[in-house]
């Protein structure tokens, strides 16, 4: 058998644990693993000593990389147990008017309470700016 089927085997075993893992750690070591099997198919004569130094180093380099890929889907915002968050910057009808601050408005088929700087009657389009505890804060749409 062929060297670099060691290699395409290890990578194959490393994308295995990433599955039963939890976290996301073993796929970068699987790539490296898997550019050292290609290399060796490419280039049959590297020494043993060379393919384990390029692995090691492309495994480096290939978790550094992957680090810096999932912080930057880790740093988006997530609405997922935040139902209000995903409202924010959409426009609804005022339900029941803002007085004193205070009023109601009609998102689908629930009722949210809404906070305004402003009074605001019933049926004006107003713009949701933020979220305040359990209320929206609306500003009336232009």
């Amino acid at each position: 058998m062929a060297d670099y089927w060691y290699w395409m085997i290890a990578a194959a075993a490393f994308l295995v644990l990433e599955i039963i893992t939890p976290g996301v750690f073993f796929i970068w070591i699987g790539i490296a693993a898997f550019i050292t099997g290609v290399i060796d198919a490419l280039a049959p004569a590297t020494t043993p000593a060379t393919l384990g130094m390029i692995f090691a180093v492309l495994a480096v380099i290939s978790a550094c990389v992957g680090r810096k890929v999932m912080k930057k889907k880790q740093d988006a915002p997530s609405v997922l147990n935040n139902r209000m968050e995903q409202y924010v910057g959409q426009t609804f009808q005022v339900y029941e008017a803002v007085t004193d601050g205070r009023g109601k408005i009609k998102v689908g088929d629930t009722v949210w309470p809404v906070i305004a700087s402003k009074d605001i009657p019933a049926s004006v389009s107003v713009k949701v700016v933020a979220v305040r505890g359990t209320a929206f804060e609306v500003e009336p749409q232009e």
